[in-house]
């Protein structure tokens, strides 16, 4: 006689799952609040909402302090909480789901806060690949929507929660058979079931998936990427670890990878499908990648169309679609291959202008025919890349003519960056009051090598200003007097899209440098760069406004100034330790500067230097020096340049530079 099991009703909707899934899923006993890994298959309850921060949620960490009042010996007695648990967000949200579930006759619950040791990396990664699959095996999931009200519209109400524009809850509304909706007050307002049309506005899942009428793995890889098309996580990498549980992929979890965790997924995702609407997606204009070659992958959730889904074409349809009496595509293959030179594949094509037209085996619902998409040959290679990514071509009757099937490779990612102009500019900051003497600064556009008046001559340098340099070719310096009169020059350049740095201190400098545009500057100029957290004294204002220099033939031959120690505001240049300021001549036409004018140079200040001081500009190219630490008798001076803020636009890349510059001196200068 044959004995009848009876199984419940959510158990027999689940898929054969592994037969030690549960011992590795930790939950949480509705009554005492307690974490326990149950031995074998129990009912449970999940919890889908919005995460508050991390410090705000109820830990993994926060269950191991918790004690059981001494006056409850009951099993079932509830744990007393400290009071930096309790006074935390989200303990409201943590109990209120806690004691739902147990009014529900449920023994445990799952709640993603706290049944994870985020601390350990192993169990993230295993809860991660096994999320989906906790959500579809629940009992019932209750998703609570901390921004609805309980007088509003529910339609108008769902369309702004915000759980509905989060990437992890696209798995938590698809993956369980009952979902029930609680506003604000942890009132029950609707379910997955009398919500569906609703749903349907907001999401573009079709009704019938989320009845569960038609199961998801029917859908197309394109449709159901258009599904999180706009959802947002808080790491790059979860827009596709959230997919995961959907196209049923398991990968290694590796936070830091940033965008090619989308491209890995879709590597997977192709192991096992031969779905080529994977392939049918396109960038809108206002795309960062749209103007650019693209290898084959997408680049992330959001270029899938969401108006229609895009089907795939029975491979013998297709046949019949491109005109299955000819020859060359009865025996077209249906699938691809993945290797580490690219993604192998057989597609009908033809040239169209500089590139080819391909035929993709899929097209849009409700459309006949295929869609088309642009590839090029990449220059100086045999492989394809994908062109015009901001169109996906509607192909007419027209376009099938003069197609042959080609078997080609074609790149899955491509990171040339774009073709447009690269501007760099560098700018300027300190560490404290220094090098507030700093006034101006000039370009040359060849270094030794330009023509008369190519030259931008000084150019007045203020606390915002950016100097544009080209890659290889310009050469710029700038300059900084000290409150004695020395000059101090700091070359700048970039080769290779690798920026450098020379510093010269060097007495006779202030020859090549015009020194009353510093001393003329007006007074209501501010200094270029000061200390954020300190004010300009009166002393600091002397130095960078130092009254006009006397005549070498002066009878005052020895003037008294401020003593250097006297303020922390300091040049670049090497001063004297003296009480008195040197006599520093004035630039006047004998000098190199003036000579290279009337024998027709460049007039150029950077190449007089250069000249002048024999500088090896080639090894300095080479070398690519990026710090500079200088020891001088009275100051240290340290220099170092990084890359600033990158911005990425159809016309152009800008990269900024910041030069940092400290000067530090003994405590005995002072």
């Amino acid at each position: 006689m044959a004995t009848l099991f009876i199984v419940p009703a959510f158990l027999r909707a689940l898929r054969p799952i592994p037969s030690t899934w549960w011992r590795t899923m930790r939950l949480l006993h509705t009554k005492k609040l307690k974490s326990e890994t149950p031995t074998g298959v129990r009912p449970y309850a999940i919890l889908s909402h919005r995460w508050l921060a991390d410090h705000e949620e109820i830990s993994f960490q926060d269950l191991q302090h918790t004690q059981v009042s001494p006056s409850e010996g009951s099993d079932y007695a509830e744990p007393i909480f400290p009071s930096n648990v309790q006074s935390k967000q989200g303990f409201a949200k943590f109990k209120r789901a806690c004691e739902h579930a147990f009014r529900a006759r449920l023994d445990y619950i799952w709640i993603d806060t706290c049944c994870i040791d985020k601390t350990s990396s192993a169990e993230l990664s295993e809860a991660i690949n096994s999320m989906y699959a906790w959500y579809r095996d629940s009992s019932v999931c209750y998703v609570y929507l901390h921004d609805v009200g309980s007088h509003e519209d529910p339609q108008f109400s769902l369309e702004n929660a915000e759980w509905f524009q989060r990437g992890w809850t696209l798995q938590e509304l698809i993956a369980p058979d009952n979902v029930y909706f609680f506003n604000k007050y942890w009132t029950r307002i609707g379910s997955k079931a009398t919500f569906a049309s609703i749903l349907n506005d907001i999401t573009h899942i079709r009704q019938d998936i989320l009845l569960g009428n038609h199961h998801q793995c029917e859908s197309s890889i394109a449709e159901k990427m258009s599904w999180a098309a706009g959802r947002k996580t808080q790491r790059i990498e979860d827009r596709a670890y959230s997919l995961m549980g959907l196209f049923g992929i398991h990968m290694p979890i590796i936070y830091g990878e940033e965008d090619k965790a989308f491209k890995r997924l879709q590597l997977e995702i192709m192991k096992s499908s031969d779905d080529q609407t994977i392939f049918a997606w396109h960038d809108s204009l206002a795309h960062p990648h749209s103007v650019r070659n693209r290898g084959l992958l997408a680049s992330a959730p959001d270029v899938f169309m969401r108006a229609s889904p895009v089907v795939a074409i029975d491979h013998s349809d297709f046949i019949n679609i491109l005109l299955g009496s000819r020859s060359p595509f009865r025996k077209l293959p249906r699938g691809y291959s993945i290797l580490n030179d690219g993604i192998h594949i057989t597609l009908p094509m033809k040239q169209v202008a500089d590139g080819w037209l391909a035929v993709l085996r899929c097209k849009r619902q409700g459309q006949k025919l295929p869609y088309g998409i642009y590839l090029k040959e990449r220059s100086g290679s045999d492989d394809f890349l994908r062109t015009s990514p901001t169109k996906l071509i509607q192909l007419e009757s027209a376009d099938l003519q003069g197609l042959a099937p080609h078997t080609i490779r074609i790149a899955v990612d491509h990171h040339i960056l774009p073709t447009t102009k690269r501007r760099q500019f560098f700018t300027f900051q300190s560490i404290g009051s220094v090098w507030e003497h700093c006034s101006h600064y000039a370009i040359c556009p060849k270094p030794g090598g330009h023509d008369v008046g190519q030259g931008t001559g000084y150019e007045v340098l203020y606390p915002d200003t950016r100097i544009e340099l080209s890659n290889n070719m310009q050469c710029g310096c700038v300059y900084s007097q000290g409150p004695h009169g020395e000059v101090t020059v700091l070359l700048i350049g970039i080769e290779h899209h690798r920026p450098w740095v020379h510093l010269l201190a060097d007495a006779g400098l202030h020859r090549y440098i015009d020194t009353s545009r510093l001393r003329h500057r007006p007074l209501y100029e501010a200094p270029l760069i000061t200390s954020p957290t300190s004010s300009q004294s009166d002393s600091q204002a002397s130095f960078i406004f130092p009254p006009p220099l006397p005549s070498p033939t002066s009878s005052q031959s020895n003037p008294v100034f401020p003593s250097a120690s006297s303020s922390r505001s300091l040049s670049l240049s090497c001063t004297s330790t003296g009480t008195h300021r040197p006599r520093i001549p004035q630039r006047n036409f004998t000098t190199p500067y003036a000579a290279q004018l009337r024998a027709g140079g460049t007039g150029c200040p950077v190449c007089a230097i250069i000249h002048t001081y024999s500088i090896d500009m080639d090894g300095i190219r080479n070398r690519r020096v990026d710090f500079v630490n200088e020891t001088m008798s009275d100051k240290v001076i340290e220099i170092d340049i990084r890359k600033g803020q990158v911005c990425v636009s159809e016309a152009t890349l800008d990269v900024d530079y910041v030069i940092t510059i400290a000067v530090s001196v003994p405590e005995s200068e002072f």
